[in-house]
């Protein structure tokens, strides 16, 4: 154990920050062992690096750099519309009534 400066100083530093909203809610327990999630799923430091390792490979397998080019190249894909009369959708689908 490193040898504190001061032997009166508390063990235990509190610190606070500001969180940006998208992590609003997740916490650390008191122990700091887990990081917790609004919903209270608990996962370890060591989860997390293996979550973040595995992107890590499906990304290379995939021959993308980064989650960023990954991202790129989703809002790349194109997009096909094509605008039917409901009409005639039904009359090819279900045929035309006699009459």
């Amino acid at each position: 154990m490193p040898r504190r400066l001061n032997p009166n100083a508390p063990q235990i530093v509190e610190i606070r920050t500001n969180v940006p909203p998208r992590w609003h809610g997740w916490r650390f327990t008191a122990e700091g062992q887990f990081l917790v999630s609004p919903d209270g799923e608990h996962i370890t430091p060591h989860r997390l690096a293996g979550l973040l390792w595995r992107d890590a490979m499906e990304l290379r397998r995939a021959g993308l750099r980064s989650r960023k080019e990954a991202e790129k190249r989703v809002l790349q894909g194109r997009v096909k519309v094509v605008v039917v009369d409901l009409a005639d959708w039904h009359a090819r689908h279900f045929g035309s009534r006699a009459g």
